[in-house]
């Protein structure tokens, strides 16, 4: 069986607080595009790292990562899930608001092509991986996920700016075919292709996603969504269990090899 020969990288934990100022703020659907001025973070943000910003009224800050980083301004896809990230898609352009940043390591580049999995706001970290891929020369597949036709205009944003041929599944069948886009990452994998995948979104769905990548000899990687605090590893909340014990996923992750993670 292939073992995967890519190798993750990690940024120091770092305690580097930047100023942001919100640009804009738009609906897509149920979801929220954010686009943050960072001035003192020019280009330094990497494919599946993450950034730990401040929400008015709310102690603890939301880890979210981006969906592009251009110049001095980084573009984010919030989901409202809790008060927390209802309040932050809710704040008026201008709001002056604090980041650590850039925290996590980043997707490694693919040896070969790359399949990208993905379900709702999880297209973020994905979209600005397949755009780096794009631009190293990287053919790119991507399989996303959505309930309902609602996601189209992430989607549109996120995928068909860059003029990927994108495959989408819905639960209703309103997006694409109906299904979970697993299904298209086995077919894919079934006819030999020589990828890397890459997925972000639900567990169960990253879990399936693994199990394949698993299955077909493929090296695979995952960004876990779990519960973060402090985002530098001083709070220990984001525990993830892998092979080589008990990690972190602010400090360790976000992004974990397939084959390192207890499923």
């Amino acid at each position: 069986m292939t073992r995967p020969s890519l190798e993750l990288t990690h940024e120091r934990p770092r305690w580097d607080d930047h100023a942001v100022t919100l640009v804009t703020s738009e609906p897509l659907g149920p979801h929220q595009r954010l686009v943050l001025a960072m001035p003192a973070l020019e280009a330094r943000f990497e494919p599946g790292q993450f950034l730990n910003l401040s929400v008015p009224g709310h102690l603890l800050r939301r880890p979210l990562a981006p969906s592009r980083h251009e110049g001095t301004e980084v573009e984010l896809i919030v989901t409202p899930f809790g008060p927390g990230t209802r309040d932050l898609i809710a704040l008026p352009a201008g709001t002056r608001l604090q980041a650590l940043a850039p925290l996590g390591n980043s997707f490694p580049m693919p040896a070969g092509e790359a399949a990208l999995v993905g379900a709702g706001a999880g297209a973020a970290p994905l979209a600005f991986l397949a755009e780096r891929l794009l631009c190293a020369g990287r053919t790119v597949h991507v399989f996303h996920g959505a309930v309902s036709s609602e996601d189209r205009p992430l989607v549109r944003e996120v995928y068909e700016r860059l003029g990927i041929g994108a495959h989408y599944f819905s639960e209703d069948g309103a997006l694409g075919r109906r299904g979970y886009p697993t299904a298209g990452l086995a077919e894919l994998l079934a006819g030999g292709a020589d990828v890397t995948v890459y997925s972000v979104g639900p567990l169960a769905l990253m879990r399936a996603a693994a199990r394949l990548a698993i299955e077909h000899g493929r090296p695979g990687y995952v960004s876990l969504d779990v519960h973060m605090a402090c985002g530098v590893g001083a709070c220990l909340s984001c525990a993830v269990k892998t092979t080589a014990g008990q990690k972190h996923a602010c400090v360790d992750g976000p992004v974990f090899e397939v084959r390192e993670v207890v499923w």
